[in-house]
């Protein structure tokens, strides 16, 4: 993801607010320098889906990332926010996205992300119990809505 991005990546987090925290130019900025993980997904020349992901002892300041820093330490891999444009989604590219970034996760032993529950993002939910996610914690947020915090063990 370089800064030629941000007027997509920005456009897909709009579309899926609700599901994801919002995002403005410069805490997009911010993040894209401390994460593990900031690309896009481009098909013939657009960009179809983003991904952040960040590491132990960066300076992410989310409350899910917070609250799994206080539970795991060092061993996870935070999965902040993967988006797939409408019309790109249902083809496999947040199951290929989520392979490689669990590939890349090994060394941490789990991959984590928090999914909207109250009111809940059912297809999110089936999207991770499908991929071996476990719900570990709920966390309610400030605007009343829940997040379902979830782990992936990552075995060889």
């Amino acid at each position: 993801m370089t800064s030629a991005d941000d007027a997509a990546v920005l456009a897909l987090n709009i579309a899926a607010e609700g599901l994801v925290e919002p995002l403005g130019p410069d805490r997009l900025d911010w993040l894209r320098l401390i994460a593990a993980h900031a690309a896009v997904v481009d098909l013939d020349d657009e960009v179809a889906a983003f991904v952040l992901t960040f590491a132990p002892g960066s300076a992410h300041d989310s409350l899910d990332f917070q609250w799994f820093a206080g539970t795991y330490v060092d061993r996870f891999l935070h999965l902040d926010r993967i988006v797939v444009a409408e019309p790109h989604r249902r083809k496999g590219i947040a199951t290929a996205v989520y392979r490689a970034v669990e590939r890349s996760a090994k060394p941490f032993d789990r991959l984590v992300c928090g999914i909207r529950s109250d009111p809940p993002d059912v297809a999110g939910l089936a999207f991770h119990a499908g991929r071996d996610f476990v719900e570990v914690g709920k966390l309610r947020r400030p605007d009343g809505t829940t997040t379902a915090l979830c782990s992936k063990e990552l075995t060889d």
